[in-house]
């Protein structure tokens, strides 16, 4: 082989290896940052233009304000803090009580439609605000004393146990917290529903019922705003409707 033909060879395979590498590269999620957070699918980061199309599930698009993640749900707006890809587990804290010492719920955590559950590293709070009658016996949040009404925290279902007393009828709002269960201890939770609530609760995330065959074939889920559908992204760069898998797209 003469040495010019044998440098064209060798040029040639490397353009091919360089254009099957950048063929993958663009066709693939590619993972983003969020000051230390990774950011991979199925979440991915918004940007500040109208992006069209994006690889992850709709609900997932993560917002990046001062290196700080976050996530909108519905109803509300919680920081991302964590996001642990091996267990399909995300942290929240509800931004509404960030650096607040004597925190006050505003809402309950509502997962509507979202493919996401509560995690079992979780436990339930129930405040109850502004109550006009209380049971003496039971120490109310010292913090939260408004005029002569008075606000209570418990594990959710122990509020039951106080002599049939209806706190719903006496109180003027009642809202259920969820924190993570190592952040907390039950015979301190008037001192330490505030460290609690600030750092956050966990949601395990399940896949998305469009998305559940493309990733069983390992594909990845790509969705059009535009069409508002989804469409399986392959490793090798093609793009199906439903599947990677021969026969099933």
């Amino acid at each position: 082989m003469s040495k010019p033909f044998c440098a064209l060879f060798a040029l040639s395979i490397i353009l091919v290896t360089c254009h099957a590498q950048t063929l993958n590269t663009s066709t693939t999620c590619e993972p983003s940052k969020c000051g230390n957070l990774n950011i991979s699918y199925p979440f991915w980061k918004k940007s500040n233009t109208n992006v069209q199309e994006f690889c992850g599930y709709p609900e997932f698009g993560l917002e990046c304000l001062d290196d700080q993640a976050i996530m909108i749900f519905p109803t509300d707006r919680y920081q991302v803090t964590d996001i642990n890809y091996d267990i399909h587990s995300i942290t929240l804290l509800d931004i509404d009580v960030l650096g607040q010492p004597c925190p006050r719920a505003r809402h309950n955590v509502s997962l509507h439609n979202l493919p996401l559950s509560f995690s079992s590293l979780d436990f339930n709070l129930s405040f109850y605000f502004n109550c006009s009658s209380y049971p003496s016996s039971i120490q109310h949040i010292g913090c939260m004393k408004h005029d002569k009404y008075q606000s209570y925290v418990f594990k959710t279902g122990d509020e039951a146990e106080s002599n049939g007393f209806d706190w719903l009828r006496h109180c003027e709002e009642h809202v259920v917290v969820t924190v993570k269960q190592d952040e907390i201890e039950i015979s301190s939770l008037i001192t330490g529903f505030g460290d609690a609530m600030q750092k956050g609760f966990v949601l395990d995330w399940m896949r998305a019922q469009d998305c559940a065959v493309c990733e069983e074939s390992n594909g990845y889920c790509r969705f059009d705003q535009a069409t508002k559908q989804s469409r399986c992204l392959c490793s090798d760069g093609r793009t199906e409707a439903k599947s990677c898998k021969k026969g099933t797209r």
